[in-house]
This record gives structure tokens, C-alpha cells and sequence, in this order.
């Protein structure tokens, strides 16, 4: 929690997300009573000023989700993702159904027509295609023309940072639908890219979107001169 909370002040970010259950292995909690404890103690620490969001990687089956869906209810949680098993989406809308809470599914997925299911049916609230697995930008963006029909959020999967990740930053400078928050992983301050420009660095709970040509990354011809071909 310490670590959540250093992150917090050192970026100014006004949302996080923590990983909850067991990770995709069926309503066995990391350790007998952590999630319970650590989402509590999450909005104690964080207070009622950060949105925190809770991703269950598949973890539960339906009653269970359901159970600590209605935990992060009452501690005004922003969204619970992948209550259960990406494959199973009857168990995920019974859980939509049952709670109030946003359900956020999507970056295990790359069918547009399941996409389109997931939101005709009420699966979900929140699609979060993953740019690289869904296809690139223009299937991303189909994504979230779908999603804008049906009048959901599009808040894409990403583990990238630093000049890897800018392809998320342009993406949601052109997307009407974007969430109010995206995915940035922090790790600590980081030390500058050589090799790269602009750097991308968390103030204020913000990246500013680069405006140079093509994504707005400068490579440096000298660090590419020295990449060995094969």
C-alpha cells in the first residue's frame, strides 16, 4: 500500500488500479484475506479524492465477484475488471447484472463482432482492447466506434511506458469515447531515454501528448547506427 501511495504523490495522478484475487486461479486470494484488507486500507490511505480501480484478472467465478464487487461498491470504487475468466461471459454480465460498480473487460480479446456482443448484451461497460493485440490503431478505433454506439468507455490495456507507450497517448488525443483515465505503469522515477525524444514523465497526473511528426518520437540516429542488423 506504501508503494500505491508514494506513486500517488510523486505523479499527482489522480486514479490507480490494484490487482486483486488470485490472478486468474478461481477465488483464491493471493493470501487468505488480502483483498479484503488491501482495498479497504486503499481507500483509507488514498481518500475519497482518487479514483481506485480494482482488476481481478479473471479470478472469480460469479458469486465470488459478485460478493467483492459489492466490497468495492461501498468503498465507491471506479471500475472492477475482469471479475471472471475472459472466456466465460455469461459469468460476467450475471455480475454486471447484480452490481452497480462498472465492469471493464476486453484486452484478452481481438474479435470485433465479440467486442459487439460484449456491449450488445450488457457484458460490460468499459472495453479495454489492447492496442498491439487488437490490430493496431485502426482496429483499435473500430473498437471504439463500436463502443460509442452502445455508449460505453474505451479504456485500452497497456503495460508500456517511456517512449513505447506513445501509441496510447495518440490514440486517446483522437478517440471521443476515451476514459477519464488511462493505463500508465509507474515504477518509480525513471532515468531519461538517450535515445529518445520527448520523455515521458507523469506531472500533475498528466503526459503531455507530443505534437511532433508521425507519433512525436525522435530517435536518435546516432543510437540507431550502433543497432546491429540481422
Amino acid at each position: 500500500m506504501e508503494v500505491y501511495a508514494r506513486g500517488v504523490q510523486e505523479t499527482g495522478t489522480k486514479a490507480c488500479k490494484f490487482k486483486i484475487g488470485g490472478r486468474m486461479n478461481r477465488n483464491v486470494d493471493a493470501y487468505p484475506g488480502r483483498t479484503e484488507t488491501m482495498v479497504k486500507l486503499a481507500r483509507k490511505r488514498l481518500g475519497d479524492n482518487v479514483t481506485i480501480n480494482a482488476d481481478a484478472n479473471g479470478g472469480y467465478n460469479a458469486a465470488k465477484a459478485i460478493e467483492v464487487g459489492k466490497l468495492l461498491q461501498d468503498l465507491n470504487f471506479g471500475f472492477f475488471e475482469e471479475p471472471c475468466p475472459f472466456e466465460e461471459l455469461s459469468e460476467t454480465k450475471e455480475v454486471a447484472d447484480a452490481l452497480k460498480i462498472p465492469i471493464a473487460v476486453g484486452e484478452q480479446d481481438a474479435s470485433l463482432w465479440r467486442f459487439k456482443w460484449i456491449l450488445e448484451n450488457k457484458v460490460a461497460n468499459i472495453v479495454q482492447p489492447d492496442i498491439n493485440y487488437v490490430g493496431g490503431f485502426c482496429r483499435a478505433l473500430r473498437v471504439a466506434r463500436i463502443a460509442r454506439k452502445y455508449n460505453a468507455t474505451i479504456v485500452p490495456h497497456n503495460t508500456q511506458t517511456g517512449s513505447t507507450a506513445v501509441n496510447l497517448l495518440a490514440f486517446a488525443a483522437v478517440t471521443p469515447n476515451i476514459g477519464k483515465q488511462m493505463e500508465f505503469v509507474y515504477r518509480g522515477e525513471e532515468k531519461a531515454e538517450s535515445w529518445s525524444a520527448p520523455q515521458f514523465r507523469i506531472v500533475n497526473g498528466k503526459i503531455a501528448v507530443p505534437k511532433g511528426h508521425g507519433l512525436g518520437v525522435d530517435f536518435d540516429p546516432a543510437f540507431l547506427a550502433q543497432a546491429q542488423k540481422i
